[in-house]
């Protein structure tokens, strides 16, 4: 795959809350970014996100086995993301992100470094 230089938001989905991690393709570096609260206000939390960083891609994790609630909520997501924003979505399995973490990073940032993981784990099998 060619370099170029890509903005990427990364998403861990979760029911209540979701981790998000900014990534860039040229270099691969990473910014775990606060987490959002899954309610009400998501798809305004959405809005500013975009309008912060102005993604050229989005990656979700998507694990292999899932509840129908989670479903609804993954493809609730991924319907904003395509119909809203016209923006691509990769989906990424996600089975063992969180057991990759290290212990020190399962804290109130724990579904952002997940979601770190996701834009790592895309970007080795792409870029690296």
């Amino acid at each position: 795959m060619k370099k170029e230089a890509k903005v990427v938001l990364s998403i861990d989905y979760g029911t209540k809350n979701i981790g998000i991690c900014v990534g860039e393709t040229y270099t691969g570096q990473t910014r775990p970014l606060q987490r959002i609260k899954n309610g009400s206000s998501l798809e305004n939390s959405f809005d500013d996100l975009l309008n912060e960083w102005r993604p050229n891609l989005f990656l979700i994790g998507i694990p292999s086995k899932m509840t129908s609630e989670f479903a609804k909520g993954v493809d609730k997501i991924k319907g904003l993301i395509k119909n809203k924003y016209k923006i691509d979505l990769i989906e990424i399995n996600e089975d063992f992100t969180s057991q990759g973490l290290a212990k020190n990073k399962k804290d109130k940032m724990k579904d952002s470094y997940s979601a770190e993981l996701i834009f790592e784990d895309w970007f080795n099998q792409n870029y690296g």
